[in-house]
């Protein structure tokens, strides 16, 4: 691949990112040592901004169709569908973090509640996500036909 494209691309999207919080801001609402959502990666990750620094949470509880790595078109569809339903519930509530360790790869591990109600719990009624503890994740293309 032509390292030209590659810095061009890293650059673009960069850029895209900056504009795109400058222009629809999430809600800065917290519980984790002045730590606030800052923006919704999928549907079970999102961006902490802390004092410190910024870090990327897992959030527990539940988990999501992926967005970036689907295996097929109905995972991405849903994945899409669940990230923009976790935007809606972050823009529209009062959020409550609480702390949870951290992951394998050293993102922090985070359960949201929005308005008090368990935000995993209710992607998981809606049919955006299934419950998640630790283990194997399940293929969501089997899951869902695709």
């Amino acid at each position: 691949m032509d390292t030209n494209l590659v810095i061009y691309c890293g650059l673009t999207l960069l850029i895209l990112y900056s504009l795109a919080e400058q222009i629809a801001p999430v809600p800065r609402k917290s519980g984790i040592a002045g730590c606030v959502v800052g923006f919704v990666y999928d549907g079970d990750t999102v961006e902490l901004k802390c004092p410190d620094r910024t870090r990327t949470a897992r959030l527990v509880g539940f988990d999501t169709p992926e967005t970036k790595d689907a295996g097929c078109a109905a995972e991405k569809a849903l994945g899409d569908k669940a990230t923009r339903r976790l935007r809606a519930i972050v823009e529209s509530a009062d959020l409550t973090l609480r702390h949870e360790g951290h992951d394998k790869y050293g993102r922090e591990l985070v359960r949201l509640s929005a308005d008090g109600q368990d935000v995993g719990k209710t992607l998981i009624r809606e049919g955006l996500a299934v419950a998640y503890t630790a283990g194997a994740r399940i293929n969501w293309c089997d899951r869902l036909g695709g």
